[in-house]
């Protein structure tokens, strides 16, 4: 029930959240699909969270899941926009 609910929220939460960063940021996810379009949504809302400069703590507060798991997808991102060990995650997706 309490996962269910973690689900429901972060969902209803997301858009909204979305809405208001596109609002922001509203060519962000245009130049994103144009260069990588072969990104799935996770990736997509893990691209937003670091163009926000959110760290790996903060981004598992917000979307319920382990910091281990958000280091393998981080990587997993990093293989995808073909960056080498010495660009900085960051500031390449804040760069977009």
């Amino acid at each position: 029930m309490i996962a269910n609910y973690k689900h429901q929220a972060y969902h209803s939460n997301w858009e909204e959240f979305e809405l208001l960063f596109q609002k922001v940021h509203h060519s962000f996810y245009d130049h994103l699909s144009e260069r990588f379009p072969d990104l799935t949504p996770n990736e997509r809302k893990l691209c937003v969270f670091l163009k926000l400069n959110m760290n790996n703590k903060q981004i598992a507060q917000v979307t319920f899941q382990s910091e281990e798991a958000l280091k393998k997808v981080r990587l997993r991102l990093r293989k995808k926009l073909e960056l080498d060990r010495d660009t900085n995650l960051v500031a390449f997706v804040q760069s977009l």
